[in-house]
């Protein structure tokens, strides 16, 4: 897996609700195929952005695990259903749709989050407010050792 996103970026979404995507992020979309990603919530805030193979690869396994549960069914409606191709413009912006944006609690300022082969999109103040969260209990109760 190569990683495509691995740094951060602060933006601010102009009026219309367009986000400039960073130069890096262009080019890692761009040299993986056409540009374009697809755009859905995360479970736990923020937006998930993915390439279409990884989006795909989603797609089917949600359309073939049973959902035994109308919460689960849930998710699966808020995953599909809120779903967007982007293709960014020739200025390198998207256009967020206000139900992402409003899923997400998007303001001005936001920040995309690379995640190696995926990138996240948050809130500023949602995603000040997770970097001083303590999670240190939870990284040694799973034995994570990552030389931290």
């Amino acid at each position: 897996m190569a990683n495509l996103f691995i740094q951060s970026a602060y933006r601010n979404l102009d009026a219309k609700g367009r986000l400039l995507l960073p130069p890096e992020y262009r080019d890692a979309l761009l040299a993986a195929g056409d540009g374009s990603f697809w755009l859905t919530i995360g479970l736990y805030g923020g937006l998930k952005a993915y390439m279409p193979a990884d989006w795909e690869a989603i797609v089917e396994k949600l359309n073939s695990v049973p959902l035994p549960s109308m919460k689960l069914s849930h998710v699966k409606t808020k995953l599909l259903g809120l779903a967007q191709r982007m293709v960014p413009d020739a200025q390198g912006r998207i256009r967020i749709p206000q139900p992402l944006m409003r899923a997400a609690g998007l303001q001005k300022d936001v920040v995309l989050v690379g995640m190696a082969d995926k990138f996240e999109i948050w809130d500023q103040a949602r995603f000040d407010a997770l970097l001083v969260e303590d999670v240190s209990d939870e990284v040694a109760a799973c034995h994570l050792d990552i030389a931290l």
